[in-house]
């Protein structure tokens, strides 16, 4: 059980966090390293246009990031260039790469898409360094990749959006007249009728078939969509004006009512789309590029590099990153002739030379990179919803429309009491409503630190009644932690120096905490090193050699890590996983919501033990030194239809292929960002229990909404039944029944 301690908010990104001795005033090491270059820079301004806080930084300034793809884009001597942009969150942080672009010698224009992640430079040729100030605003927790094609902000939308506004606006002041009492024989009334059916037209064509074929593709692939009900009302509507207006029945018209119904569904649509998008284009498109070697291929691996196959080690040496793959939080040290795993990273600083000794498409990487889910992860109960709501309305419509015809009122009046009752039983209250409601929860999910990229999410939540969490880089941070900093601070300016020349280049897990250290420390260093695989790094400095590594190496000493001076200790490292700051605390607040929680992890079994014991998980709920099939086994018992898988690594890819719900810490590794329904951000656990109490409450709101819209289809089919349906009442009913179902939303799901 771990002790609570009082909270905070980090002075950088406004996250609450638990305080230490050592980082007091800021959650990560990422934020202090920041907030000390903003005030160095003179930004502070950056804090005033802040708009409620910014993410976590984390350990994205401190990485060591590939920029070969930038080189290769100015090689042909451009001066301007479009690429994406991670890390934007507010006007605060636009402001702040607009001013350091401002600041570099050659920039002319800069314009920054914070929607769509996206960013458009222009300069003076031979005077601005692009690649500099790419690295310069990753200092600062912004990260550039190439342009990845056009982003969700779908334009097309937002096209058909503002042109039916236009001609609902008109169909509404055209039939203004009709309603206010105009008569037929006015000289003007014929034009009325006209202008009115040429935009309820343009309506039904340009935003009408956006439902329409939307519904079409959705029953040719088995599917009831939301949109198949919002279309029959719409083809109702049309057809049924169209055949009164040519039989001269003007008092049964529907066209302004098509405009403006048309209108609010894309209104709806727009909320619903753009709230996700938003999230999603938060996001470098960070496509995992491997090679795909066949068997007997001699290749080679460049440092921090993945090994797309079984391969056969031809370097000298190497180490290796087996957490990605495996769960195993150390690294391997491999010699000439062993073999290495599919999905391995290279931690060395020059290249790896290996040889294939199966094929890609039999590797255990490929199956890794399937990005197809196995379970079934429809919407199933709107599917019935949509199903018997259909029957029912339809039932009553043609039972209706015999009645009325049986009665001897006419084909025509048949056909507008027939109209009437698809028309005002459409879900337009629920078309705009249900939108905004997902729009709301996104959004609040967006304020708790989690980012929602999968709409489908919000239903498949509330079914989830089993959380199983990997243990490396989920339960614990993304990086080791330094479990004596103090010994870092016992070391002069110099030694500092050098220490830091010797791990800025290296991938080593122990090398990139201990550089995140040094640079939060201000700390900087310039110089050639030299390593030994499975040993360590050596530096010739001023007559001595520094080493940094293993004890008996490096010098004596008892410790993960020896920093020395000719062999003289100058300070021991220890290492080790740091538990999340509040896992202990969520884990039983989880577990008193009624969640089963799970640990399936790659890493040893005795690590993994102890991680349980920490967290009061059952024995029997906590397994270690799982392949990642036999994690996707585990899981396929736990219950796919009811799991949410919580991971970070590509051992946990499979697994992920089976859950119901699937959410990630990990955004720059380029695999399960792009399979998973959410990714929480910092270092807190707490999003995913509030992730799941903003699902609960949305369910309770779309009841609430589709108990509203059902009452209020009950009176309106009621009316239409009996005849008293017309073009105005249903012009008026249509809008106070969305304004009704848009207050219930934001009452329920803003409390």
């Amino acid at each position: 059980m771990i002790a609570a301690t009082s909270s905070k908010v980090c002075i950088h990104c406004g996250t609450s966090f638990r305080p230490s001795s050592i980082r007091p005033d800021f959650c990560c090491a990422g934020c202090e390293f920041v907030h000390g270059l903003i005030k160095q820079n003179g930004l502070s301004q950056f804090y005033e246009l802040q708009d409620g806080g910014v993410f976590p930084v984390k350990s994205v300034v401190f990485q060591q990031r590939d920029y070969d793809w930038l080189i290769a884009l100015l090689a042909d001597g451009r001066t301007e260039l479009d690429l994406d942009l991670q890390g934007i969150s507010c006007i605060g942080c636009v402001w702040l790469i607009e001013k350091l672009f401002e600041k570099k010698p050659g920039a002319l224009a800069i314009h920054i898409d914070p929607t769509l992640g996206r960013l458009h430079m222009r300069w003076k040729a031979g005077e601005f360094d692009a690649l500099k100030f790419a690295r310069e605003i990753q200092a600062f927790g912004y990260l550039v990749g190439p342009a990845g094609g056009p982003k969700r902000g779908n334009r097309s939308l937002i096209i058909r959006l503002g042109l039916c506004a236009a001609l609902a606006m008109n169909a509404m002041l055209f039939t203004l007249p009709g309603y206010l009492g105009m008569q037929a024989d006015f000289s003007f009334a014929a034009l009325f009728h006209r202008v009115t059916f040429a935009c309820s037209t343009l309506s039904f064509l340009i935003g009408g078939s956006y439902f329409i074929s939307r519904s079409w593709h959705s029953l040719r692939a088995g599917v009831l969509h939301i949109d198949l009900p919002i279309s029959l009302g719409l083809i109702a509507a049309y057809a049924g004006s169209v055949i009164a207006w040519l039989n001269g029945a003007t008092s049964f018209l529907y066209f302004d009512f098509i405009s403006v119904f048309t209108f609010l569904m894309l209104v709806g649509r727009w909320t619903q789309e753009t709230a996700v998008a938003a999230n999603r284009n938060r996001l470098l498109d960070s496509t995992i590029r491997i090679s795909h070697p066949q068997q007997g291929e001699i290749f080679t691996v460049p440092p921090g590099g993945i090994v797309p196959v079984k391969s056969k080690l031809l370097s000298a040496g190497a180490t290796l990153g087996m957490e990605w793959i495996s769960g195993e939080s150390e690294s391997r040290t491999a010699r000439a002739g062993q073999l290495i795993p599919s999905g391995a990273i290279a931690l060395t600083s020059e290249p790896v030379e290996l040889e294939a000794v199966e094929s890609w498409q039999d590797s255990v990487l490929a199956r890794m990179l399937d990005t197809a889910p196995q379970t079934d992860r429809r919407a199933r109960g709107l599917e019935r919803f949509i199903r018997i709501y259909l029957v029912i309305v339809m039932m009553i419509g043609f039972s209706a429309f015999a009645y009325w015809m049986g009665s001897g009122a006419g084909w025509l009046a048949s056909l507008q009491v027939l109209t009437s009752i698809l028309v005002v039983s459409c879900p337009c209250a629920a078309g705009v409503a249900l939108p905004l409601a997902e729009e709301v929860a996104t959004a609040r999910a967006r304020r708790s630190g989690v980012l929602v990229r999968e709409p489908g999410l919000w239903d498949r939540l509330p079914k989830v009644d089993s959380i199983v969490f990997d243990k490396t880089g989920t339960l614990t941070l993304e990086t080791l932690a330094l479990k004596n900093p103090e010994s870092l601070t016992a070391l002069d300016d110099t030694e500092r120096s050098i220490l830091m020349v010797m791990v800025n280049d290296n991938m080593h897990p122990t090398a990139s905490c201990l550089r995140e250290h040094l640079m939060a420390m201000g700390v900087s260093g310039t110089g050639e090193t030299h390593e030994s695989i499975g040993l360590g790094v050596e530096l010739s400095r001023d007559g001595h050699l520094y080493r940094l590594g293993r004890k008996g190496w490096a010098a004596e000493g008892e410790g993960d890590c020896i920093f020395s001076r000719d062999g003289e200790c100058l300070a021991v490292f220890n290492f080790g996983d740091e538990l999340r700051e509040d896992a202990g605390e969520e884990f039983n607040a989880l577990r008193a919501s009624g969640y089963d929680l799970h640990i399936l992890s790659g890493d040893n079994s005795a690590k993994v033990a102890t991680m349980a014991a920490r967290l009061n998980v059952e024995v029997s709920r906590a397994h270690g030194a799982l392949s990642p099939d036999e994690k996707a086994l585990r899981l396929r018992e736990i219950g796919s239809q009811r799991t949410l898988m919580i991971g970070d690594g590509a051992n946990d890819s499979l697994a992920f292929n089976n859950s119901l719900c699937t959410g990630t810490p990990a955004i720059d590794r380029g695999l399960l960002e792009r399979k998973a329904d959410f990714y929480f951000m910092g270092r807190s656990l707490r999003g995913i229990r509030s992730l799941l109490g903003i699902a609960l409450a949305k369910r309770s709101t779309v009841r609430a909404v589709l108990g509203f819209a059902i009452a209020y289809n009950c009176v309106a089919v009621l009316l239409s039944v009996n005849g008293h349906m017309s073009p105005l009442l249903a012009a008026i009913l249509m809008p106070l029944s969305s304004l009704v179902t848009i207050a219930i939303v934001l009452v329920k799901l803003r409390r």
